[in-house]
């Protein structure tokens, strides 16, 4: 399983940080032109404004293009256990889950069906918009359902008991072991 997550993960990553970027993208040239409406615009009676949805995908973007020097570590890392990476990530990738998600699911509460204004650019540029939000959003649900894997792989090693003790390395018992009355553990079942 760690070879299949490891072959599967940064392409996974690559895929997210290109959706992101044409996501950042797009996201500027809708706030540009929302910003600056040309003189006889029918849109919003040609008053400026701007969408607090595209402000907030915008923002989706930038952090998901933000993790490319912790993925591929340049920057050093701050957690040296590989659980607690592995959780960090997996923390991290939530966080950025839920907020690609409420993106998308507003932006399509807001704009559901564009096939009537598809002739004009900007509804070209929200249809484009929406759709890379929603594969990035995917592309982060495989990136957690990796992630979670690994999480649970590297928590229990693949022969261990499925009750995982969380003491000192000598404290742990093992079956097998000769045991004393002395000691009051039953026998076979001996401290090491």
């Amino acid at each position: 399983m760690g070879s299949l997550t490891t072959v599967l993960r940064l392409p996974l990553y690559i895929t997210l940080w290109v959706f992101a970027a044409l996501l950042l993208i797009l996201t500027s040239v809708r706030l540009n032109y929302t910003l600056h409406l040309p003189k006889g615009d029918p849109l919003n009676g040609g008053t400026n404004f701007f969408d607090p949805i595209v402000a907030h995908l915008l923002v989706c973007s930038i952090l998901s293009l933000g993790s490319i020097p912790f993925v591929m570590h340049w920057v050093p890392p701050l957690i040296t256990s590989d659980a607690s990476a592995n959780l960090f990530e997996l923390a991290a990738l939530a966080v950025i889950w839920l907020l690609w998600l409420v993106g998308c699911v507003v932006s399509t509460s807001i704009w559901p069906n564009l096939m009537f204004c598809y002739q004009f650019e900007p509804c070209r540029i929200l249809s484009a918009m929406m759709a890379f939000a929603w594969l990035g959003w995917i592309a982060l649900v495989g990136l957690i359902v990796l992630a979670v894997l690994n999480a649970v792989q590297k928590a229990r090693p693949a022969r261990s008991p499925l009750m995982v003790e969380w003491a000192a390395q000598s404290t742990f018992a093992r079956p097998g072991s000769a045991g004393s009355a002395a000691s009051g553990v039953p026998r076979g079942w001996e401290v090491v």
